[in-house]
C-alpha cells in the first residue's frame, strides 16, 4: 500500500528511531499519530513535520508506564473519530535504565521496564486491532532486539521483556493469520541513538548509521507486499 493518506500510530515517536520514522512516513504522505512521554520532543517532531508543509500529526503525550486499558480505549475512540481508522501500529517505545546485575535492580524500575517494553505493547495492540482489521492491509510492527544478546548478563528487565515481546509478536501473527493484518518483528541493528550510547558509552557514535536509514527500510515495509517475508526482519 502507498503511505499517502494512510494513518500510522508510532510509539516512542520522540526517540531516535521513532522520530526518524515519523519524519520519513510524513514525507511519504502518511497521516501520523505520535505517542511519547516526552512532550517537548513530540512538539519538536511536530514542528519539523509542519515546517515542511506536511500534515500536522496527532500528538499523544502519554507515559506508557502509567496508562492502561481506559486510556488506550479513549485514544482509540479519538483516532476513529478524527482519522476514521488506523492502518499501521509501530511499537518503537522502549524503557532502558542501563546495564546492571539482576540483584541490583530496584523492583520499581524492573516493573516499569516490563510495563513499557511488554505490557503496554500488548494492551495497545489489542485496543487497536479492531481498526487494523478494518483496514485493507493493516500492519502491526514490533521493534525487537537480538535475543541472544539481550538474554545475557546485565540486560535485566529490558532483555527479559524483549525476549517475551518476540513471543508475543509470534502469538499475534498466529492469531491474525486469517485476518487482513500483517505482523512483523523488526530488529533494526546498531544505530546512532541515545539508547545505543547508554549501552556502549565508550563507542564512537559517528561510526554507527543514522536511524533514518532504518526508518526508510521500515517505511518501505509499510507499503510493500510482505507475504513472502520472514516473520522477524533484521535490517542489518
Amino acid at each position: 500500500m502507498s503511505l499517502k493518506g494512510k494513518t500510522i500510530l508510532i510509539t516512542g515517536a520522540a526517540g531516535g528511531l521513532g522520530k526518524a520514522l515519523a519524519l520519513q512516513c510524513a514525507h511519504e504522505g502518511a497521516e501520523l499519530i505520535l505517542l511519547d512521554k516526552n512532550r517537548r520532543g513530540l512538539g519538536e517532531v511536530s514542528d519539523r513535520i509542519t515546517e515542511k508543509g506536511w500534515p500536522a500529526p496527532g500528538l499523544y503525550p502519554l507515559d506508557l508506564a502509567r496508562v492502561g486499558t481506559e486510556e488506550f480505549d479513549e485514544m482509540v475512540g479519538v483516532i476513529q473519530s478524527e482519522f476514521g481508522g488506523l492502518h499501521a501500529l509501530i511499537h518503537c517505545a522502549l524503557d532502558f535504565d542501563g546495564l546492571q546485575p539482576l540483584d541490583q535492580i530496584e523492583p520499581q524500575r524492573w516493573l516499569r521496564s516490563i510495563q513499557v517494553n511488554l505490557n503496554a505493547p500488548w494492551l495497545l495492540s489489542c485496543a487497536c486491532l479492531p481498526m487494523l482489521k478494518q483496514s485493507e492491509s493493516g500492519r502491526l510492527f514490533f521493534l525487537l532486539d537480538d535475543t541472544e544478546k539481550v538474554s545475557g548478563a546485565y540486560w535485566g528487565a529490558y532483555g527479559t521483556a524483549k525476549i517475551a515481546l518476540t513471543g508475543l509478536m509470534k502469538q499475534f501473527d498466529d492469531t491474525l493469520s486469517r485476518a487482513s493484518v500483517t505482523v512483523r518483528g523488526i530488529d533494526p541493528g546498531a544505530m546512532r541513538t541515545g539508547f545505543r550510547a547508554m549501552v556502549y558509552p565508550a563507542e564512537n557514535a559517528m561510526q554507527q548509521p543514522e536511524p533514518g536509514i532504518a526508518a526508510k527500510k521500515i517505511s518501505d515495509m509499510l507499503s510493500a507486499d510482505l507475504t513472502e517475508t520472514d516473520l522477524i526482519i533484521r535490517l542489518t
